[in-house]
């Protein structure tokens, strides 16, 4: 599934290809993409059911008839979000420099990230409260986390015998990666940041991110615009 597309117009897509006699799963459908659409919106808890089938062109009644309740509806989009996510992972070519191939995936993750802000944002903020979502929340941080695994030791030319630092230093750089977009995309209230060109820091996520797992700097011919941070010394 092409990584350009918004999880709310994939659903939408889907429910165009269901045959008349199958109306009943395009409808579900149709609620589904309503809901993903008006999350880039309002958060989980100003979401209305009423909205939802207004959006989705439906009668209010119908939304029961599929759902027995908000949180229902909500579990099982998030649920598809994060299969619909994985597969949107990036082939990458063993033929792409280390640099090259781990900042496709930093950007993979950040433009996904953006294009579906809203569905991210009620994962992580229904994690506070709801125990199955959280499980839905931390399958999907583990998921990713094993997927860059493998894909950093495939780069590496000496891998670690023990891949617990490797592991633990890939959850790091997530997790700074991911307070920067809690803050963009309102995620979550924290103390802003003032920089507001995406591709400028996807560039500084990636250098900072090469550097603590491969422990050197990438090629400065591999950036466009963040060669001043090859110039800040690297810790020992």
């Amino acid at each position: 599934m092409p990584d350009a597309l918004t999880y709310a117009r994939h659903l939408a897509l889907r429910a165009t290809v269901i045959t008349r006699g199958r109306s009943g799963e395009r409808t579900r459908l149709n609620l589904l993409a309503a809901g993903a659409t008006l999350l880039q919106r309002v958060s989980y808890r100003d979401l209305v059911v009423a909205d939802v089938t207004r959006e989705a062109g439906s009668a209010k009644g119908t939304f029961y008839v599929y759902f027995t309740t908000k949180d229902e509806f909500l579990a099982e989009l998030l649920r598809g979000y994060v299969i619909f996510e994985a597969g949107t992972f990036p082939v990458i070519p063993r033929t792409e420099s280390p640099f090259r191939a781990y900042w496709t995936r930093i950007g993979w993750y950040e433009r996904t990230f953006a294009r579906n802000a809203g569905i991210l944002r009620c994962m992580l903020q229904m994690s506070e409260t709801h125990p199955e979502i959280r499980r839905v929340w931390h399958d999907r941080n583990a998921w990713i986390v094993d997927r860059a695994l493998q894909e950093t030791i495939a780069l590496l030319k000496k891998p670690p015998r023990d891949l617990r630092p490797l592991r633990l230093a890939i959850r790091a750089t997530g997790t700074m990666l991911d307070q920067s977009l809690f803050e963009r995309y309102g995620v979550q209230v924290g103390p802003g940041i003032e920089e507001t060109d995406p591709e400028l820091l996807l560039e500084f996520h990636a250098v900072l991110g090469f550097r603590a797992l491969f422990g050197q700097n990438p090629p400065a011919r591999e950036l466009k615009r963040a060669r001043a941070l090859l110039a800040v010394p690297k810790l020992r």
